[in-house]
Parts: structure tokens; sequence; C-alpha cells
């Protein structure tokens, strides 16, 4: 079965409003109406709706969408529930991670579902909480490529950013629909475009699950 975990995207979707990034536009330059096929401009920010960080995002002369390990992004992942979320926490995984070491795998691309996805659309979703610092060392420690998750981003302060983009692992951010996958390993994908100068990029995500 495949799970779907992407916010659509339309001149509606409210772009990252703590960076004040522009909306989305959606132009058509010939449809239907007027020929054969529809052909459109699209201009949002590389960080728009579903999307992924990749190292020069925070990290000057980092890796590229064009240069990044594609496996870090995509390949078997395990969706864990973290309890209790609410604005202003921080919050530490090393309970979660403790919690679940029976299904944690090295390799893994560790999805968490901390019920945040419900704010989706609205501008309390940009009033999230920031993942602890050694967040980093702790994906680290149990042999995780990356993470995900249904918040926004990861911190406030790029601290956290820096831990993870730094040892090359994967931050995939607003994913929807993760509660049925709690508890679950499964085949997981969020692979950015491949901009040459690309510090991120919306995505399509998904699971697979038997």
């Amino acid at each position: 079965m495949i799970h779907d975990l992407t916010i659509t995207l339309n001149e509606d979707t409210l772009p990252f409003l703590p960076a004040g990034d522009p909306h989305m536009t959606w132009k058509h330059m010939v449809d239907h109406d007027v020929f054969t096929v529809q052909a459109s401009l699209v201009t949002m920010s590389s960080h728009m709706g579903t999307h992924v960080d990749v190292p020069l995002h925070h990290i000057k002369g980092g890796k590229t969408t064009a240069q990044i390990d594609l496996s870090a992004y995509c390949g078997q992942a395990v969706c864990l529930k973290v309890q209790d979320v609410s604005a202003g926490m921080v919050i530490d995984l090393t309970s979660v991670f403790e919690d679940n070491k029976d299904l944690i795998k090295p390799g893994d691309i560790i999805i968490l579902s901390t019920g945040w996805e419900d704010k989706v659309g609205t501008k309390e979703y940009f009033d999230y909480p920031d993942f602890a610092p050694g967040t980093g060392a702790l994906l680290a420690s149990v042999g995780a490529r990356g993470f995900g998750f249904d918040l926004p981003s990861v911190d406030h302060d790029a601290g956290v950013h820096h831990e993870v983009l730094g040892r090359d692992m994967s931050i995939i951010e607003s994913l929807i629909n993760l509660r049925p996958l709690i508890g679950k390993r499964f085949y997981f994908s969020a692979v950015p475009l491949k901009f040459e100068d690309g510090d991120g990029s919306p995505v399509r995500a998904y699971a697979v699950t038997d």
C-alpha cells in the first residue's frame, strides 16, 4: 500500500511564515483554451510545503540537492510516536528512541509523528517546538541516515540543523498522514529535485507498506 505523506501545493498554501517566504504562484503559459497543451510557470520557495533540507541550507559550501547522497532521502524507515508535543517545548528524543529500540535498525530514516500535522494551513502551525540540542548525535548513535517529521522545521536557532546536516543526514519537514504508520517499518522516499545550487526542494513524500 502506498501512503501519500505530502501537503498539496496551491496558491493558498501558507509559505514559511517565520521567514516571510512568498506565496506560491502558478500561471498558465498556455492552456487548452488557446492551444493543444497546458504548460505552467511556477514560482515558490525551495522550502515550500513538504520539503527536504540539504547541507547547503545552513552550511556555507555544503552539499546541494544535486550532490547529496540519495540514500539519505529514500530507503528503509520506521515511524515513531512523540507524545504530548506543544508550542514552546523542546523535544528530547532520548526516551522515544529507548522505548522503540527494538524497532529501529541501523541505516533507517526515522519518521516522527507528533500530531502537529493537524495544524497545517493555520498560522499556529508555525508556532512549532524545537528538537533538543544533541539530536544530531542521538540520530547518529542509532545509525540513522536522517529523520522526517510533521513539524515545519527542526528548530528556531539553526543549531540542530547544523548538527544533522553537518553529518550528511537528511531532514524532511512538513510530512502529513503519519498516524497510520506509527510503530511500522516501511520503504520511504522524499527525494529532492536535482537543482545545481539547491539548498532544499519540495518533494512528493510517500511510504510503501506491505
